[in-house]
């Protein structure tokens, strides 16, 4: 009787990227050499229970021309910087500009694999050529396509499920930065007394928008997505039940606290820069 055959696959990840991640990787492309068509780098981050966090990454040297060349001792040496600074993150992959995965990936891939010790790295491509014009951002994972475990057919990229991460200081400088898409003029940072009344508008909006749309469900005018429905169900359990009158105060509470942080800060200031001119006044 034939024994059955089946294909070995690797248990699928999920890969988290932050802004920084993204934004030196677009930096590495501008900079590029003249003629040269795609830049790659190594990725730093962890891996927490199957989600791979990417945190961290560098530019590394290579060519493309009729044989590759990657400077992996420059790369080890950066390797060696970093992890004495950030010890927690080491290596999990490698990044590219474009959006195309050919044979020379799949090389690089293999240069990257026996720096991790035959563990499968992540590779991350941006396309920085804006197909349709959208920047596509994707996760790979190469995998060896087998018959049994002994042996190999060959080896293919499979599609990993993305998620850009940010913390609150990263969405504070994305905000900025998004509101010159259109205009492209410079911006700065809002304060915090800008950055709470921002917040609050967006909520505001958000809940007018959910307000219209239970509204139109209700009326029939449009039918209702049941897992919308469960989704702002759940959203509305977890919410603390509070008196009216005591959520105004807390708010209120805290407003005054952020006001007076902002007054002290400009007295402080103030402060600073009378005495600042009063000793540089004496010394003349």
């Amino acid at each position: 009787m034939q024994k059955e055959t089946s294909i070995f696959l690797p248990s699928q990840v999920t890969v988290k990227v932050h802004p920084v991640v993204i934004f030196n990787i677009l930096d590495h492309y501008i900079r590029r050499n003249v003629g040269q068509d795609r830049v790659i780098g190594t990725l730093l981050g962890f891996n927490n229970d199957g989600v791979l966090e990417i945190r961290n990454c560098f530019p590394v040297v290579h060519s493309e021309t009729e044989q590759i060349a990657v400077e992996m001792e420059y790369q080890r040496k950066m390797l060696d910087l970093h992890l004495k600074s950030s010890p927690r993150e080491p290596i999990i992959g490698w990044y590219a500009t474009g959006n195309d995965i050919n044979e020379n990936s799949v090389h690089i891939n293999n240069f990257y694999r026996d720096e991790m010790g035959n563990s499968t790295p992540i590779h991350l491509t941006v396309d920085t050529g804006l197909t349709n014009d959208t920047m596509g951002i994707h996760a790979y994972m190469a995998h060896n396509l087998s018959l049994n475990p002994d042996s190999s057919l060959g080896s293919y990229f499979s599609q990993l499920p993305l998620e850009i991460l940010t913390f609150e200081a990263e969405n504070a400088g994305l905000e900025s930065i998004a509101q010159t898409k259109y205009d492209q003029q410079s911006t700065s940072l809002l304060s915090e007394l800008e950055s709470l009344q921002g917040s609050l508008t967006k909520l505001d909006e958000m809940l007018e928008s959910i307000t219209s749309y239970i509204e139109s469900v209700e009326k029939g005018e449009i039918q209702g997505d049941p897992r919308l429905g469960r989704f702002l169900a759940k959203t509305i359990q977890a919410l603390p039940k509070a008196n009216a009158q005591v959520m105004d105060k807390v708010i209120n509470n805290s407003v005054k606290d952020l006001l007076m942080i902002v007054y002290l800060s400009s007295l402080t200031r103030s402060q600073l820069a009378v005495a600042t001119k009063i000793s540089h006044s004496l010394s003349n």
